[in-house]
């Protein structure tokens, strides 16, 4: 008997009923297809986030400055840290490298002392304005070694500031004193990164050092990979490139910076768990309508039991069946939510307008673009399918256990 053709015939012998199970799991494939793109967004994005802005994909550091970074001692910075990124620029495996210094300060402007952010930059190389919605939307981004600033929009609106003006920016030095200096406003800058939406301006990084008493120092050195899946590789050119100096620094991967892969793990498991759940859902729908195509065929398993066929043979046929309908239903799911985040991926994913501006600071941007990997369409595939094979274990194994005679008498 071939179980596959016979499985096909009986699942259309009840439509409704297999269109009830169908549904189900498309419905929840779809759910799955929304969950995973926005978990691929979410990551995805912050991951680029961190990169660009904050770490690259290596952080090379003075050991002493990250050991006390809370405070920021600003003494212990990366020296020359010109000649150090074209050093770790030649090194195998290293596309870029550029200096990058974060301090707090205070801006001083009509009798206000607003604190703020402001983040050294190589203006001419560093990926600043990379994302897919930051621009600059009046002005223009500032030369290398003056004075200008670029300046975050938020920050701008607060001060009512626009381009030609002048801030008077007040820090603590690297020398324990106090320095302060007067900045013009080159450009104003749109960021999708919503950690750089508020209270930050960009100032050229060789400036900042000099501002800070720092000599030719920078309070860390963004590496980014020509790979960045080959990590160990690009450790291990950074620490070369190096030399003696590498004892003396910190050089870690993004991914270990403030417990960031952390909550990415987690977010992996909590985004998995929603699957789950929904298929779960889904199952107990799968469950209910073989548990009752089982009982209402109990004669015709009986017959089939007294003419020869074994037990295996009678749950592989109830298997077979809910696992066509998982494969069609899945397969439809696909179709549908992959279209609807292939759709959705164009448009974004707008979470200040869902959230307000609470997401600021979070390392995500104002919008996401939810996507899936092909990985990610096989995993849903497999797990709709291998969740409806388990939700039919036991009434496939129940429809074995019938006795041909007491089916027969209808016992």
């Amino acid at each position: 008997m071939n179980v596959a053709r016979a499985a096909w015939r009986n699942m259309w012998r009840n439509r409704g009923r297999t269109v009830l199970s169908g549904t189900a799991i498309l419905a929840s494939t779809v759910v799955m297809c929304i969950i995973l793109s926005l978990e691929t967004a979410y990551v995805d994005d912050m991951k680029s986030n961190v990169k660009n802005h904050v770490t690259g994909d290596i952080r090379v550091m003075d050991a002493r400055y990250a050991k006390s970074e809370r405070v920021a001692p600003l003494q212990f910075s990366v020296e020359n840290a010109r000649e150090t990124a074209k050093r770790l620029e030649s090194a195998p495996g290293i596309a870029l490298a550029v200096p990058r210094t974060e301090t707090t300060v205070a801006i001083y402007r009509t009798g206000d002392r607003v604190p703020c952010r402001m983040v050294g930059v190589d203006f001419a190389r560093a990926p600043l304005l990379t994302g897919v919605n930051d621009r600059v939307v009046s002005g223009h981004v500032p030369g290398s070694l003056s004075s200008g600033i670029l300046v975050a929009k938020g920050l701008a609106d607060e001060l009512n500031l626009k381009p030609g003006d002048k801030i008077t920016v007040l820090a603590r030095t690297a020398i324990s004193g106090t320095n302060g200096k007067t900045f013009t406003v080159a450009g104003i800058a749109s960021f999708a990164d919503a950690s750089l939406s508020e209270r930050v301006f960009f100032a050229d990084w060789e400036t900042v050092a000099d501002f800070l008493r720092m000599g030719d120092g920078a309070l860390q050195i963004q590496v980014f990979l020509s790979n960045p899946k080959r990590m160990d590789e690009g450790l291990a050119s950074t620490g070369a490139a190096l030399g003696e100096r590498a004892q003396r620094m910190q050089i870690i991967p993004w991914y270990k910076i403030g417990g960031l892969y952390g909550f990415l793990e987690m977010a992996d498991i909590v985004y998995a768990i929603y699957g789950v759940v929904f298929y779960l859902l889904a199952s107990t729908v799968v469950f209910n309508t073989t548990m009752m195509s089982v009982l209402e065929r109990k004669r015709e398993i009986g017959t089939l039991a007294a003419l020869g066929m074994g037990k295996g043979a009678i749950s592989r046929l109830f298997l077979a069946e809910s696992a066509l309908i998982a494969i069609l239903g899945a397969v439809a799911g696909l179709v549908a939510g992959g279209t609807l985040v292939a759709l959705w991926g164009r448009a974004g994913f707008d979470i200040e307008a869902m959230y307000g501006k609470d997401m600021s600071g979070t390392g995500y941007s104002k919008i996401v673009y939810p996507a899936l990997l092909a990985r990610q369409y096989a995993q849903i595939f497999v797990t709709g399918v291998a969740v409806s094979a388990v939700a039919c274990l036991f009434p496939a194994r129940l429809a074995a256990r019938v006795e041909p005679a007491d089916a027969l008498a209808d016992r």
